[in-house]
């Protein structure tokens, strides 16, 4: 084999190496939308009023660790919704679907709410349970 075959050969190996160590595990021959998806929550009132809350966390109980929802847009319709976790975050959950628990403070109280929701090899993340809407008593 002749120099130039050779580095043909290495540029090949090293190409087709790249694009497997981003979707290990997952259907090469997917075909994906290029819509950004998020899943999110408001938290209400018991009049349906959206109200504000702080330390706002959202915990994968499978992996046992925090996820930072990343690629949130803000702005928007004003409404005070939560990102749980968005496309960017899919890594962090499996195909099938992670249980999700979200905790919050308003005012003085603690409050929880649980989610299953899919990423992994998904093309989007997707909310398979959980509530749209929070309400805080």
């Amino acid at each position: 084999m002749n120099r130039f075959g050779f580095w043909c050969l290495v540029m090949v190996l090293m190409a087709s190496a790249c694009s497997r160590s981003t979707t290990v595990g997952c259907p090469a021959n997917q075909i994906c939308t290029e819509i950004f998806t998020s899943v999110g929550t408001r938290f209400v009132d018991r009049n349906g009023n959206n109200v504000a809350v702080t330390d706002f966390t959202v915990f994968n109980q499978r992996t046992h660790k925090k996820i930072e929802p990343r690629g949130v847009l803000l702005g928007g319709s004003g409404f005070k919704n939560y990102t749980i976790v968005t496309d960017a975050n899919r890594k962090d959950l499996s195909t099938g679907g992670d249980d999700i628990k979200v905790t919050a403070m308003y005012g003085n109280r603690k409050v929880e709410a649980f989610f299953k929701i899919s990423g992994g090899c998904n093309c989007h993340v997707e909310r398979l349970a959980g509530p749209e809407k929070i309400i805080v008593q």
